[in-house]
């Protein structure tokens, strides 16, 4: 269904020897410093959809699911139906659900309607905001809000 063409091979997984504590999780795995784009001619719908990116995600088209990348920025164009979570979220677009990252922005031409659970919180003059607002002492507790809505979710399909 989907192609991508790329001169870079892919890295072959393997098995991980470590276990995770609870102190080496985050909400995202550390940024790749790669930038993946959802173009705005761009629809994605599905049930129980999440898209995760391990580096930047522009979201310029409009998703029906939940997104989770280091930093993700919604496009003014964009919109997003479902859980945003990353470390850094600024969102220009359009955002119905739950935001969750240790920093959120809301920039003049965004509308939210949807708690927003942060670490630090900007909101620019002109931005439509129709919400909670809940600050986290930790990124622990980030995460934690990021996986109960998981297991929500998983629990109700």
């Amino acid at each position: 269904m989907f192609t991508r063409s790329s001169s870079v091979e892919p890295k072959t997984l393997e098995p991980r020897t470590t276990r995770t504590t609870d102190t080496q999780r985050s909400i995202t795995a550390p940024s790749s410093g790669e930038k993946s784009v959802i173009g705005n001619d761009l629809k994605i719908i599905g049930q129980g959809l999440k898209i995760i990116s391990r580096g930047m995600l522009q979201v310029d088209g409009e998703i029906e699911g939940d997104v989770q990348a280091a930093e993700v920025v919604v496009g003014e164009k964009g919109k997003v139906t479902g859980m945003v979570a990353g470390r850094q979220i600024v969102v220009r677009g359009t955002v119905s659900g739950v935001i969750c990252g240790q920093t959120v922005a809301l920039q003049a031409s965004s509308q939210v309607d949807g708690d927003i659970h942060h670490m630090s919180f900007a909101i620019e003059q002109g931005a439509q905001f129709e919400g909670r607002s809940r600050r986290a002492r930790t990124a622990e507790d980030l995460l934690a809000v990021v996986e109960q809505r998981a297991t929500a979710q998983s629990t109700s399909a």
